[in-house]
């Protein structure tokens, strides 16, 4: 990948770093607000102020021990919620037994109807392409693999992380299906207790552990670890590519030590400050898991597509890509947008599983119910922008591929030759190796030994 597309990757790695740093602010936010009562943009300064401050001083070897920190707390609370939790209840049975009844233990739709949510389909095929993409191209993945010693090191480091990440989403899923067999008779969003589902579980934290003093306290510290993990190690990786592909280009030799740290210092308090203002626009675009999976993926999906064209087709040239690229933007920006906006203003939104507040102890006002039932109704959509967020980095990818290859038929094909072969992928090396592509390298390989062997 040279200039232009080298150029596209650039900008869509910082587009996304700068919008997903308020959601990463927001998150942690929204639970203290939920559970102390302090408004949400009272706690937004402070968290960034924190934030920027340790990620200043400590630069990437900081990140990377508050991480693990962080991680211990963020596991260990996630633990003392589930267990608490069903103990409360009565027992794994009761947990079980209330979601079954309740219909949220249903098996996935065996449907390829990519409008829907989460399908076999859109979970399984998208859901792969999703973390694809977050564990291979992601920048500031990367760059924690490459303060590895070894490619050992990495592999291990991986497959590690898969493990935790796996054990993270079954505590995550666990933790939901205690909170609906918690208000299963009486649903918090339809009497008013919750204004966002983003707010369920701190709603359950504090009815399941506020009995025991300090508990709540230990979530909201699992929540702000989470978050500052992401927020510090964002900031991080920003500050590290306007230094690598914008400053350092300009400065050359003349750049010093001093000019780095400084350079990294602001463009870290920056962007820090910059979320605060943001965050109100967050909060607008609807639920934040969602938001943040359909915004990495509708930037993601196309720079994979954009690596795995430059690791396996490489008689596909730079203009091609560049072309094919910038299509895939442009479309996935757009599927995006109207996706949001379908979100917001009601035109477009996925089937609901009902709900109960039969038996609910306390007052609110019954209409509120009324009104929401009417999205407890079954619907579908058929528009582009209607298809499952899973699917984004797929969709993205594939557009690039395809693109891409179909612009060589104007700018013509790359002679294979003229690309350096360490750039492609080993399982291609051996191919175009066994093809004799790089037969005149391997000639001049083999004169050398035997000047070598004759001397």
């Amino acid at each position: 990948v040279k200039s232009g597309s080298g150029l596209i990757l650039i900008l869509t790695l910082l587009i996304f770093q700068i919008v997903w740093l308020p959601i990463a602010v927001y998150v942690p936010a929204l639970t203290f607000s939920q559970v102390s009562g302090i408004g949400v943009h009272t706690i937004t300064p402070v968290v960034i102020v924190i934030c920027t401050f340790y990620t200043c001083v400590g630069g990437l070897k900081g990140v990377v021990y508050t991480d693990v920190v962080q991680s211990v707390i963020m596991y260990g609370t996630l633990i003392v919620i589930m267990i608490k939790g069903t103990v409360d209840l009565g027992g794994l049975g009761v947990v079980w037994q209330r979601n079954s009844e309740g219909g949220r233990l249903t098996a996935p739709e065996w449907t390829m109807d990519p409008t829907v949510r989460l399908s076999v389909f859109s979970v399984f095929v998208g859901g792969t392409f999703f973390k694809l993409q977050s564990t291979s191209i992601n920048q500031a993945t990367v760059q924690r693999f490459m303060s590895l010693p070894s490619l050992k090191a990495i592999k291990q480091t991986l497959i590690t992380f898969s493990i935790g990440l796996t054990m993270l989403y079954l505590g995550c899923i666990y933790v939901g299906l205690v909170c609906y067999a918690t208000y299963f008779d009486c649903d918090p969003m339809s009497t008013g207790l919750a204004g966002r589902r983003d707010q369920l579980v701190p709603l359950l934290v504090m009815k399941v552990l506020g009995v025991v003093p300090g508990l709540p306290g230990l979530f909201v510290s699992a929540v702000f670890s989470a978050a500052l993990s992401s927020l510090s190690t964002l900031l991080n990786s920003l500050a590290a590519v306007i230094l690598e592909d914008f400053v350092r280009p300009r400065m050359g030799k003349s750049m010093k030590e001093t000019h780095v740290a400084l350079t990294m210092r602001l463009v870290v308090v920056t962007f820090g400050i910059s979320s605060i203002f943001m965050v109100y626009v967050v909060e607008k675009l609807g639920m934040v898991l969602q938001l943040s999976a359909t915004l990495q993926s509708s930037l993601y999906g196309p720079m994979l597509g954009i690596f795995t064209v430059g690791m396996l087709m490489p008689w596909v040239g730079e203009k091609s890509v560049f072309v094919g690229s910038v299509a895939s933007f442009v479309t996935m920006a757009w599927i995006a947008v109207n996706a949001q906006i379908a979100n917001i203003t009601g035109t477009f939104q996925h089937t609901k599983l009902p709900v109960s507040v039969e038996n609910c102890y306390y007052e609110f006002d019954m209409s509120r119910y009324l009104n929401s039932t009417s999205e407890y109704e079954p619907r579908s959509g058929s528009s582009v922008y209607h298809m499952s967020f899973l699917l984004y980095a797929m969709l993205g990818a594939l557009l690039t591929i395809v693109i891409a290859n179909l612009a060589t038929l104007v700018f013509g094909r790359q002679d294979i030759k003229d690309v350096d072969e360490n750039l492609l992928a080993p399982v291609l090396q051996r191919f175009l190796r066994k093809k004799n592509y790089y037969e005149t390298v391997e000639l001049k390989k083999r004169d050398t030994s035997k000047v070598s062997e004759s001397s």
